[in-house]
């Protein structure tokens, strides 16, 4: 009986252990999810100044295509463990501003990812031919706002 409940002790350490180590894997998930999302709004905002001076698109493909590989990877670094009760601001380590709603529709949140890799592809051949228009610039900016109404936190 006492090996047993030693036993069982130990299964409640490890337990707490990997509940401690799913903690911080939940925060260096939250980290890589909002530095690639800020490298998104980043790379929006340099393409949308591009285009209203009239610049060249074409040396902005390879950050296009950076974001649409972390779109890519997008639904993997929303696991439900990251996912807290939103924070005022919610940028201080541990907040978060990704709703509980993403795990309630993860086909949505996939599908809305998907929306946006497809909208990173018309604006990387747009750019690569040197002709986003602000039209283009505003759907592909709707469509990254499609994914803010339902799954983030203001």
């Amino acid at each position: 009986m006492r090996g047993w409940m030693m036993a069982a002790g130990g299964l409640v350490l490890l337990g707490a252990a990997l509940g401690i180590a799913g903690a911080a894997v939940a925060q260096d998930v939250v980290a890589d999810r909002r530095a690639g999302l800020r490298g998104l709004g980043q790379t929006m905002e340099a393409v949308a100044q591009t285009v209203q001076s009239r610049g060249d698109t074409r040396a902005l493909v390879p950050r296009i295509e950076a974001m649409s590989a972390f779109v890519q990877t997008l639904p993997n670094l929303v696991p439900a463990a990251s996912l807290t009760p939103p924070q005022p601001q919610g940028t201080q380590p541990g907040q978060t501003r990704a709703l509980t709603a993403i795990e309630a529709d993860r086909a949505g949140f996939q599908t809305r990812a998907t929306n946006m890799v497809a909208a990173l592809a018309t604006l990387k051949t747009a750019a690569e031919s040197g002709t986003i228009s602000p039209d283009l610039l505003r759907a592909t900016g709707g469509t990254c706002g499609a994914c803010h109404q339902q799954f983030r936190a203001r």
